[in-house]
């Protein structure tokens, strides 16, 4: 997560061998996390002059151009990744991508069909219901339900599907996410004296974090790397207190039969960003695919805010699922050193606030090793 002492690196590298294509890959992707796309597309294109064929630095450059909308040239680029090395499975899913896009949903499926992993299985069932209805879409998750019954993207789509048509869901995971929202507020709990109070409030001061801008994040900006394990005293002590709050929330829904309960993953890690939203802020809607709980903890909330302004939003409507008004939602407007946990495989998003002041906040997910 150190992306500026990444860069450094990278660059002294290139000084000495201005030719290596591994270097320039990693300066690509560099500039890439940190949101520098024209600089990343330059350096894969120049691994591409050095090496003509290498399909890995053409997928990857058609992933730069994807992130820049300009879809006709990340098309050309892993239509060139595939006729140099057809068994590249990224670059299928990439495509299935493109053509979805485009709401050619039928084409989108045909390529999310071939990766076979768990991001294309998801996105293969999502475009056979886009594309040939609840028919085919019930036999395709049947399968999944045999195959891949652990997987927080085809979960999202289930739980959305059921209540959308109004029949029964049969995928295992986490079929009514809502269900697992839970919120405290840990002042209250652990009684914080003034000072850790007060330091909690200037961790973002301590963080020596290269902080990155992310598309999902408008106005405002998130820590990189893993906030957690940071040496930080305060971060040390919250954390013990969140893993606590966890233990507690699995032991109040464990009398549930859902996966996302019974097939809780024994070895996991807490992987932990910071996020600075200033006015008009917002967090988009999204999931988060690799986790398995995910939670806020809110340091700063600006004060006098309109009705659900700064509020996180949680519901079952994302990406480009059809639009449906009567799907159950949380609007939930935190207070200072409130906590709050839920399923990864929910939607969420922050409302924008209108206040001049800064909201600052801790999110983090529990991943399965």
């Amino acid at each position: 997560g150190k992306l500026n002492k990444a860069l450094r690196s990278s660059e002294k590298a290139i000084e000495i061998d201005p030719n290596n294509v591994d270097v320039f890959s990693n300066l690509a992707a560099i500039f890439y996390e940190v949101g520098e796309i024209q600089k990343s597309i330059n350096c894969y294109q120049k691994v591409i002059k050095v090496q003509p064929n290498n399909a890995e630095a053409y997928n990857n450059l058609g992933v730069a151009f994807y992130k820049v909308r300009n879809l006709k040239k990340a098309k050309s680029c892993y239509e060139k990744a595939i006729k140099i090395q057809p068994n590249q499975t990224r670059t299928y899913y990439n495509l299935g991508e493109i053509f979805r896009e485009d709401k050619e949903f039928e084409k989108a499926a045909d390529y999310f069909k071939l990766p076979g992993t768990s991001l294309s299985n998801a996105q293969f069932l999502e475009c056979i219901y886009l594309s040939k209805g609840l028919k085919k879409y019930n036999e395709i998750l049947d399968t999944y339900v045999k195959k891949d019954p652990i997987n927080l993207r085809i979960a999202a789509f289930a739980s959305y599907v059921s209540i959308k048509e109004n029949i029964k869901n049969i995928y295992p995971f986490c079929k009514n996410p809502l269900d697992y929202f839970f919120s405290i507020n840990l002042k209250e709990v652990f009684k914080f004296s003034d000072n850790f109070s007060t330091q909690l409030l200037k961790i973002s001061e301590k963080l020596e974090s290269d902080w990155r801008l992310q598309a999902i994040v408008k106005n405002g900006h998130q820590s990189s790397g893993n906030l957690f394990d940071n040496s930080i005293p305060e971060i040390t002590e919250l954390r013990g207190k969140i893993e606590k709050q966890i233990h507690i929330y699995k032991e109040k829904y464990k009398s549930s039969n859902d996966y996302y309960i019974t097939r809780w993953p024994n070895k996991n890690n807490l992987f932990g960003w910071y996020i600075i939203l200033k006015k008009q802020g917002q967090v988009t809607s999204h999931i988060h695919e690799d986790g398995w709980l995910s939670g806020v903890f809110y340091l700063k909330i600006p004060k006098a805010l309109e009705k659900n302004e700064g509020a996180i939003n949680l519901s079952l409507q994302g990406f480009d699922y059809p639009y449906d008004k009567s799907l159950p939602s949380i609007n939930y407007s935190p207070k200072q050193f409130d906590l709050i946990l839920y399923p990864s495989s929910l939607f969420h998003y922050t409302i924008p606030f209108a206040s001049n002041e800064e909201r600052h906040c801790i999110a983090f997910d529990i991943k399965p090793e």
